[in-house]
Formats: C-alpha cells, structure tokens, sequence
C-alpha cells in the first residue's frame, strides 16, 4: 500500500500516561489519512502485481472479484512481444491471487503467456492466453491448473483465445478476437468443463474478444472487423445457440479508420446492456435487449476514443476506463452526464466492483488501484473527519445516551454485528488504547458493509 505524503499532529489532541499509545494513535492517524472515502477521486490503496524474481514486467491486463468468498484475481500479461520475438522475453504468465478485504497477495498460479481474460464459476477460475490455444483451468480450493486445448472443427489450433463468458447449461465460452488469422473462422467456442471437450463451435468471421449468454436463450456476441473486413464497422450480433444461426443484427456508426472493435460488454440489472469500443468511437453505447436496437449513447467528456473496460457503478452510475486518457470516469446512466474521474490510472485496462471498492487493472503500472466507491466508508470513523480517533468513541457514546447525532451508523457498528450499543464503544476504546481488536471490514481502507442490516449512512 502507498501513503500519501501527510502530516502528523504531535502530540495528538489528547493526555495520556504511556507515549507509546500516543505512537500508536499518531501511526493510525497516518494509515487512515492516506485512504480518505471523502477524496473518491483519489486511490485508497493498491494491489502490487510485481511477480518476485520475474525478468519481464509485471503489468495486469484484468481483474475479477469473488464476492462469495472475498478474494480478487489478477491476469499478469507483461508485455506483447514484437512479431518474430520470443514471448517469454516480453510477456508474464501469471495470475495473482488476493484478499479482497485486506488487500493482501495470498497465491500466484502460472498459465499461458499473456493472460488477458477470467472467469469465475463453481469453484474454478477459467483463464484465456492470447498467446496459447487453450483454455486454462485453475481448482481454486487444491490450487492445481490444467488446460483444454481448443481447436476448429478441422483439429487446427485456434488462436487468440480473448473472451469468457458462461453459457446457457455451465459450459464455458470461448472466444478469439483473431479473425481468420490462425487460418479458421470458429471463433466462438463452448466447452464442457466436466467432459474437458468444445461441444459446439460457431462460425463468426471477425475479431471477438466479449460475449454473453442472454436470458432470452439468444447469444449476444459483439464483432470487431465483421467478415474480416477492416473497413467495416463492428457490429452486435444476436446468434441461435442451437445451431448458429443469426436471429438480429445491430450496427454501430464510429469511424472505422482505426480497426475499431468491441472491448467490454456489461449487462445491466434494467434489460440493456453497455459497450464499449476500442478504436473510433468517444462513446459509450447502451443497448436495448429486449428490442434489439440502440438505446442511448453516451459521448465521453475526455474524447477519448479508446476505451477498455466498462462496469455498472452504485447509485444508478456507470463507469468506464478511458484507456490513453489515463483515467476511469464515472458518469450518470440515466443522462450520460460526467460525474468524476479517478485518479492514480496509467493505461487503465479492466474494472471490478465490489464491497464498496472499485478494482483497476492499470496496464502501465505493476498494480492495481483501489478506489473507494460513493457509499463506502471507513470502520469506526464515526465523525466522518477522515481519521479514526477518541472523538468517535466520544461520538458514540453521546449518540448512546445524549441524544448525539450520527450520519453513518454502520461506521459506528464496531463489530458488524447490526447493532449499536455500548460494546461498540468499548471494543473502540480498547483499539485505540489498548491492542484491542481491529474493527470489522471496512477497515483501515474505505469500503462498504458485507452485510444486510438497518443500519445505514447518509451523505
């Protein structure tokens, strides 16, 4: 984690007889200033990325949250080797696992080279290399890996794996956004993951590199060059999953001087969905599903024409990563109005979202960002000052017995129990004075409560 350059007040606004709690209260004060929930735009924190002894860099292509079990996973593609050059000379081939809560690596685990998608389903996370026909398969409880290798109908290899998404019946699907380049057309795939074998392959001529399996049984697949055409602008297609067949089609208008190609796909709770464009485009594009037909599109304050990733935010919000613009912005989704941007980003590549964080991948950096979401909040920061001191358990307190006001009462819940009463006040005071346990998440690092209960806060 990096702190920000911050001051300490010394000694702190308060008496007391051992100068080493007043240590230990300064110390706090420094970790809980360099992640304030109030200044959204700024990072929190951050998950390195650095593989220990590697010889090539260690940039992070995407990132993805299991928010059943709390722990992040991070693809570790490196670098593209330039044509003719050894890929292990310029690419990584690790994903990195982490604590979601704590922010702590806990597990590295080596697949292909140039890990670029992931995906999280019943206990395994899938793995697409761009640099290896396979899809690789990671046991999450044993920590062991194996690959499936995926082929044309032919038995050639197909190239470029890019794209994950789950199917219709748990099977995986696969795409490729390498055209007709590894000389096949098969560029969406559906694999058993209990058989290990492709049980349908889907002839789409075209880069491909997202996909979804849609409620309405039709398989949403977003083209890049159609036809292999690199003058064509992309496209949406709605494909039969049973035999293949086209049920609709949706063109996109972007200037198709710069090989634009669909980048991130995400579906919405309301029944439309938002797109993204690598290439050619200032905007974001949101699509009716139910009628098949453009929706709104959303210009992008910056200009840039390069986005990477989208992802649904809180409080009827969207957000995007401007990839060359070095910034990921959060806009309106009712009127695509711009809100913020979050700072810290260097080639901003994928997004997740999850207790109150928001996760980048930055593509030019050898970590990932944590930005803390417009709800969040720091544990037992009960006067919301930013730091978390002996005013708070003096705050609650007068809350419990003077009739004291508090805007975040889940701030106030020590425990996470769903309650406030007096052993939230105690179990603080023993934090601040003496080695008493930490509080529950979110703590030190802004973020939202896990849990369902009545507690809220306002503002």
């Amino acid at each position: 984690m990096r702190l920000n350059r911050i001051s300490c007040i010394w000694p702190p606004p308060v008496t007391l007889a051992n100068p080493s709690h007043k240590m230990a209260i300064c110390l706090l004060s420094l970790l809980l200033h360099s992640q304030l929930p109030a200044l959204a735009a700024d990072p929190v924190a951050v998950v390195t990325t650095v593989i220990p002894g590697a010889v090539v860099d260690s940039h992070p292509y995407s990132v993805i949250i299991d928010d059943d079990h709390q722990f992040g996973y991070v693809a570790v593609c490196g670098d593209v080797a330039p044509f003719g050059e050894s890929v292990d000379a310029f690419s990584a081939r690790q994903v990195v696992e982490f604590d979601a809560r704590t922010l702590e690596v806990s597990r590295i685990f080596e697949v292909g080279y140039y890990p670029n998608d992931l995906l999280l389903l019943d206990g395994d996370l899938w793995v697409s290399c761009s640099t290896v026909s396979a899809l690789f398969r990671i046991d999450l409880a044993s920590g062991l890996v194996d690959s499936i290798p995926i082929t044309d109908s032919s038995g050639a290899d197909i190239g470029y794996p890019s794209g994950l998404a789950p199917g219709f019946n748990g099977e995986i699907l696969v795409a490729s956004n390498g055209g007709s380049f590894d000389g096949s057309d098969e560029n969406v795939l559906a694999i058993d993951p209990v058989t290990e074998q492709v049980v349908q392959r889907y002839q789409i001529a075209g880069g491909i590199s997202v996909l979804a399996a849609l409620d309405d049984g039709s398989l949403l697949v977003p083209i890049g060059f159609p036809g292999d055409d690199f003058t064509a602008a992309p496209l949406l297609r709605w494909i039969d999953p049973l035999d293949g067949s086209t049920i609709s089609e949706l063109e996109l208008d972007v200037d198709t001087s710069d090989f634009p190609a669909p980048s991130d796909l995400e579906i919405l709770d309301d029944g439309t969905a938002l797109l993204t464009i690598f290439g050619g485009s200032s905007s974001v594009y949101r699509i009716d599903l139910a009628t098949r037909s453009l929706y709104a599109t959303y210009p992008l304050e910056s200009g840039e024409t390069v986005q990477t990733s989208v992802c649904q935010g809180s409080g009827g919000t969207f957000l995007v990563a401007e990839y060359f613009a070095n910034t990921v912005s959060r806009y309106d989704l009712g009127s695509g109005a711009w809100i913020e941007s979050l700072e810290g980003c260097l080639l901003p590549n994928r997004i997740a979202r999850s207790g109150g964080r928001i996760f980048t991948a930055q593509q030019g950096l050898e970590l990932v960002t944590v930005h803390a979401g417009i709800d969040s909040f720091i544990r037992c920061d009960i006067n919301r000052d930013q730091q978390v001191d002996v005013a708070d358990p003096i705050l609650l307190l007068g809350y419990l017995f003077l009739g004291a006001s508090i805007s975040c009462l889940d701030a106030a819940d020590f425990s996470d129990d769903g309650e406030l009463d007096l052993s939230d006040a105690i179990g603080l005071l023993s934090f601040l004075f003496s080695q008493g346990t930490s509080p529950a998440y979110p703590y030190p690092v802004a973020g939202d409560d896990l849990y369902e209960d009545s507690l809220d806060c306002v503002g």
